[in-house]
């Protein structure tokens, strides 16, 4: 950490603590800068903080521990005398803690037990620029308090790289203040990979060349611990004898953690391989050397799976900065970025707010048991409404939620245990249920929250952790089930081997209902929720006719997502625990085989069919509803409508182009509204054959009324007379062309081109011998007359000599006979 003498932060620090006295604050500053080392201190001297305590928040557990831990050395203290911390399932505080430095979700606990917020005069959210959803979610509510309840408390959101105008819209009466952090030179390389595949064997490179080309200690920066662990496997062996290298990630244990950060010995150097937890906050002795990989893996929520996912992505503009400025926090410092430095200025400028990623089912809940709702909230980002819609519904089938989207009883309960909704009702029924099946209950949360203890497993059955937890009783696991079972038990031990397992899948799916799974067949699965889900053909589970699935993992290839943890349940079982959600209802459904709906009476849990039966076709609305489902995804051509129903089609849609008031009928608009032209029609008819009997154009015509349909008999008439007087058809196709093929003789004595539409439309002619036969097209029929007939005249003379030829055509008499019969 840093010496607080050489702080920037402290010349800001009069106008900071003036302005908070009266207003909230927005502090804008850089790595580096003191805020998070040496500003609380300072503040806690305040007089009006007298007596008060204060709360900084902090999106990271490691965080929380190595600032809690330098700010009490600074004080000649130990933690949990005037600063303490809390993280879930951790806690060192006491009656003498006036500054508690708390991971982000936790306030959120905080304000729900205790709204006013007693005792405490200032909260304090730092690194606000990470945009995580409980930051987000928990100022909303300190804003919510601080307008209604505690006019007196003060709020100070601390940002690196934030754009300020954003959070002076949400809070506007804030005093902004910035504090410019301190100028150490730092040079930027770009050296980017060869190629995507081989990036990490690259990284290793430029780290090896960075640790020969400068003295200190250097920090890699790479998307997640597999890649960490790859990278330090390349790098054994093959560092400097005094360089000693360190992980850094979210699942190592304390004691990992915090040796990463600690100091070394004098003459000692250190490379750490770490994830974006060490992006902000943490600053590691020595270190003036970042080696940025340019990714980071991002959770994102799939609303069509109902999963979320890890994704490596391009880090952003900031995230850039923030990265950078880690070699230049202690002095000058060296970064090497692993991409080409005119991408640079490509990269988005912020990440993307957590709150637009992520499944808002826990913000829903504990919104509605703060007695809002998520849109009413004061939010930098609003969630997708398609998120709210699932967080919702999701929240109803656990019963936390009443129709009208107000918090019942057992969501208030749920609100209170912490974990999510689906894994707290889970452990609230077991509770109801008694001890061994909580006790049971309580493993299956852990396993599922968890990182899988055997994720090198032939079987994604969740009874082989249980096992594996049997046979490993001082696993972390453990640890945090007998955390739950406690509070929802108050005494007892937990036992994995005495477990009995006949419920596990009975109990999965109190807190998965919608991924209640049945077979499919070659280990592949339908979730009750719609979507699809597979395992290996080898699992052990594959051959289960049911499954409840508790962790997933997209493949990211767009198919069915793989099973990681399950277990088997059986049909009876499901049968009896979701009787109230079964639904039974008469499905028609088109059979393509038989060419004609069917109609069957299901029993179905969601999307699972659970049993099926045929019954008779009823006429009404659902058959109306098929029907309409049905021609929309086949579309026009697909119904057996005959060519003068087709004809009808192009001649309305050429009309429509020329006339106003004649509607539209192109393909999509005669789907659209085909509710009113066909589907009356189609109250009793139930096969392919019954649509045959349909007369189309009547129904077609029915669109226009008798004034229409006159001037369209009019205008774009279905036949023409010639001069021979015969009425021959138009041909008016698709591509809006009209043509009219007739025997050139009956055309002698019209020296225009025909037209239609009140001149707006000519008619492309397509003259044909004696014999039907094509001779010549043309929309010019004067310039035929008078240029290529002559050419056409000599050789149907030699071909047709009984027919009439003549040399001026234009006023000759029309014919459709021989020269004798004339």
């Amino acid at each position: 950490m840093s010496r607080p003498s050489a702080l920037p932060v402290s010349e800001t620090y009069p106008r900071l603590a003036s302005a908070l006295e009266q207003e909230n604050v927005i502090l804008s500053a850089p790595p580096g800068a003191g805020k998070s080392t040496w500003l609380p201190l300072q503040l806690l001297k305040l007089p009006w903080l007298s007596g008060k305590k204060i709360l900084m928040l902090q999106p990271r557990r490691v965080a929380v521990r190595a600032i809690a831990g330098y700010l009490a050395q600074q004080l000649g203290e130990s933690v949990g005398q005037t600063v303490g911390y809390r993280i879930r399932g951790e806690a060192r505080v006491s009656q003498a803690t006036r500054l508690e430095i708390l991971t982000e979700g936790l306030l959120t606990r905080m304000l729900q037990q205790d709204p006013e917020l007693s005792g405490t005069g200032l909260v304090i959210f730092d690194e606000f620029h990470e945009r995580s959803l409980h930051a987000d979610f928990s100022l909303a509510l300190c804003l919510e308090v601080q307008a209604a309840l505690r006019e007196d408390l003060r709020l100070l959101v601390m940002s690196a790289t934030l754009e300020q105008s954003a959070l002076q819209t949400l809070l506007p009466r804030a005093q902004n203040v910035q504090s410019m952090g301190r100028s150490y030179p730092l040079q930027i390389h770009y050296q980017p990979a060869p190629s995507r595949a081989d990036w990490l064997q690259h990284m290793a490179g430029v780290i090896l060349q960075a640790l020969d080309e400068n003295d200190g200690s250097a920090l890699a920066f790479l998307p997640g611990a597999g890649e960490i662990r790859r990278l330090a496997d390349m790098l054994s062996g093959r560092l400097p004898s005094d360089c000693h290298l360190y992980c850094l990630f979210g699942e190592l244990g304390k004691e990992a953690q915090m040796a990463a950060v600690a100091p070394l010995q004098q003459g000692q150097r250190k490379l750490v391989l770490a994830t974006n937890i060490a992006e902000t906050s943490l600053t590691i002795d020595g270190i003036n050397m970042v080696i940025d990989s340019g990714l980071e893996k991002v959770a994102r929520f799939d609303l069509n799976q109902g999963i979320s996912h890890l994704r490596s992505v391009r880090i952003s503009q900031a995230s850039a900065t923030q990265r950078a400025g880690r070699a230049g926090r202690l002095g000058p410092g060296v970064c090497y970025r692993l991409w080409p430095q005119a991408e640079q200025s490509r990269l988005a400028e912020q990440s993307t707010p957590q709150i637009l990623l992520s499944d808002m089912a826990p913000m829903i809940l504990e919104a509605a048991a703060w007695g809002t709702e998520i849109p009413a909230l004061a939010l930098l980002d609003q969630p997708t409404d398609a998120q709210i819609e699932q967080g919702r519904a999701l929240l109803q089938s656990l019963q936390a939620l009443d129709n009208q989207g107000h918090i019942t009883a057992h969501g208030r309960q749920l609100c209170n245990l912490g974990c999510h909704p689906r894994l707290a009702h889970m452990l609230i029924r077991a509770q109801e249920m008694g001890s061994d099946k909580l006790r049971l209950a309580c493993m299956l949360a852990a396993l599922t929250e968890s990182k899988d203890p055997l994720r090198s497993s032939s079987t994604a059955a969740i009874e082989e952790r249980l096992g594996y937890l049997s046979r490993n009783p001082d696993d972390a696991v453990l640890r945090l089930a007998l955390v739950w079972f406690k509070r929802l038990n108050g005494t007892g031990k937990l036992d994995p081997a005495r477990a009995d397992l006949s419920h596990t899948g009975a109990l999965l799916a109190l807190a998965f209902p919608d991924r209640v799974a049945k077979s499919r067949g070659q280990g592949r699965y339908l979730m009750a929720r719609g979507s699809g889900a597979s395992l290996s053909e080898n699992d052990s589970l594959a051959k289960e006719p049911y499954l409840v699935i508790a962790n997933l993992l997209n493949t990211g290839a767009g198919g069915d997502a793989r099973i990681t943890l399950a277990a088997a349940i059986k049909e009876a079982q499901l049968i009896s625990q979701f009787s109230e959600q079964m639904v039974t209802e008469t499905v028609c459904q088109w059979q393509p085989a038989q060419k004609a709906m069917q109609a069957r009476a299901q029993r179905r849990l969601g999307k699972l069919i659970f049993s099926s039966e045929p019954v008779p076709v009823e006429s009404g609305e659902a058959l109306q509803q098929r029907w309409l489902e049905l021609i929309r995804q086949q579309r026009l051509n697909w119904l057996p409508m005959s060519d003068n129903a087709w004809q009808f089609i192009h001649r309305a849609r050429l009309a429509a182009t020329c006339l106003s008031d004649l509607g539209c009928w192109s393909e999509s608009a005669l789907l659209e509204d085909i509710q009113n032209w066909l589907l009356p029609y189609l109250d009793n008819c139930t096969s392919f054959r019954a649509l045959q009997q349909l007369d189309f154009v009547a129904l077609l015509k029915n669109r226009l009324d008798w004034a229409q349909q006159q001037t369209l008999n009019e205008l774009f008439p279905g036949q023409i007379q010639v001069p021979s007087g015969s009425r021959c058809k138009l041909d008016y196709r698709d591509d809006g062309s009209v043509v009219l093929a007739v025997r050139m003789q009956e055309l002698y004595g019209w020296t225009e081109t025909p037209t239609l539409g009140r001149g707006q439309i000519e008619i492309q002619l397509e003259l044909l011998s004696p014999a039907q036969r094509p001779l010549q097209k043309t929309a010019d029929l004067k310039g035929f007359w008078a240029g290529s007939y002559k050419a056409i005249q000599k050789e149907m003379k030699g071909r047709y000599p009984k027919h009439f030829w003549p040399d001026d055509p234009a006023n000759a008499q029309a014919t459709t006979k021989t020269k004798k019969k004339m």
